[in-house]
């Protein structure tokens, strides 16, 4: 994808759980190293030591582009009240590595060493990202989860409301719908045959529910695929085998009518669609 940055959006976070849920359950925490405390967003590294360090890994939780690892309680293997808190955010990555010392690339910002002789490092370029231990009030809020069976178009016009900013600015707002990013709304917009300009509460019911089939079936090809091409890397340093058909594709023929695709800054990001197939 010309000049991408590819940012981790649903489909590569949950490439990246799947491959924690594999290889983390019951690890236990026994030491934390941070490079850059700026990624703590504010929690002191002794508050987070102190919720996360002697703790296991119970299961990996993603909603939307977060994901979430509740923690044992340190004197037993029931849950406690923390779970680490990771959001990768524009640029962050997380590899899994054998040992601590292995080198897994630049902008190491913290690792978790665990009990297994494994290691799990947070990388960030910006240092824009977030690891944090939090407590249940403590987490974000955060509109439903777009893989979920939670949600359908009636629930997306219902989130939708009166908003008159464009669908694609409402789709990126993350107390809307958990998880769609710039790339995955680009495809699901012109797979859906709607205008990424629009005003979001023009869409009708028929529309509403084509979106919501739209968004579940672009995301689940992406899911499928690993993520999408680009700088986003799985645990091991793989990119993605998802390739975009329309983001970043200005001036390319349309896969639909072969008329040139169009490209334009929406709400400060970049945004492509074909004016033919979509209104």
């Amino acid at each position: 994808m010309r000049g991408c940055c590819n940012v981790p959006e649903l489909p590569e976070v949950e490439t990246l759980r799947r491959g924690l849920q594999a290889h983390l359950l019951d690890q236990r925490i026994v030491a934390v190293a941070i490079a850059n405390p700026k990624i703590l967003k504010g929690q002191s590294e002794a508050e987070f030591r102190d919720r996360a360090v002697g703790s296991r890994i119970l299961r990996v939780d993603r909603v939307g582009k977060h994901l979430f690892l509740p923690l044992s309680s340190h004197t037993s293997s029931k849950d406690s009240s923390w779970a680490l808190h990771v959001h990768l955010n524009m640029r962050g990555s997380l590899r899994l590595a054998r040992g601590e010392s292995e080198e897994t690339g630049g902008h190491r910002c913290l690792t978790l060493v665990l009990e297994g002789g494994q290691s799990l490092h947070y990388h960030d370029v910006w240092g824009w990202g977030e690891v944090r231990a939090v407590s249940q009030s403590e987490r974000p809020a955060l509109g439903p989860d777009a893989l979920s069976g939670t949600w359908d178009g009636d629930v997306l016009l219902k989130r939708l409301g009166a908003r008159r900013s464009p669908i694609k600015s409402a789709l990126l707002d993350q107390s809307v719908l958990g998880g769609v990013g710039n790339i995955y709304a680009d495809e699901a917009l012109h797979r859906a045959g709607v205008l990424p300009t629009r005003a979001a509460s023009t869409l009708g019911k028929g529309e509403a529910d084509g979106l919501a089939g739209a968004i579940r079936s672009t995301l689940a090809e992406a899911v499928a695929s690993g993520g999408s091409q680009g700088e986003f890397v799985d645990l091991w340093g793989e990119t993605g085998r998802f390739v975009p058909k329309i983001y970043d594709r200005g001036g390319q023929p349309c896969p639909s009518c072969e008329r040139p695709l169009e490209k334009i800054r929406l709400g400060g990001r970049g945004t492509t669609y074909c004016a033919h197939c979509q209104e």
